[in-house]
């Protein structure tokens, strides 16, 4: 899947406001409430939605530079060169950011 950064973003930046109802945050419990016919109709809870969406970004930033490089560096067997360190970190912040890796 391909996505243009900037609706990246969009996609986490909602992924942080769900988060932020999920921990009780008076602004974004509104949204929480929005949802509810939502998550009744899926049965599911906010925390759930949350879960899935940080899925769906996982997948969503397997698609960035980073990956490239890596890519490139290891089909050149050139994995232990300092920009594919570098890609690893990248990618792990990343994934980190979405909440997919500790």
């Amino acid at each position: 899947m391909v996505l243009p950064e900037y609706a990246l973003g969009v996609v986490r930046d909602c992924h942080g406001a769900l988060v932020r109802a999920c921990d009780g945050d008076v602004e974004a419990a509104r949204l929480a409430d929005l949802l509810s016919p939502y998550l009744h109709a899926y049965d599911t809870d906010l925390h759930g939605l949350v879960s899935r969406l940080e899925r769906v970004l996982a997948v969503l930033c397997l698609d960035i530079a980073a990956v490239r490089t890596l890519a490139t560096h290891l089909a050149l067997k050139q994995g232990n060169a300092p920009e594919a360190a570098q890609a690893v970190t990248e990618l792990l912040t990343a994934w980190r950011s979405a909440g997919v890796a500790p």
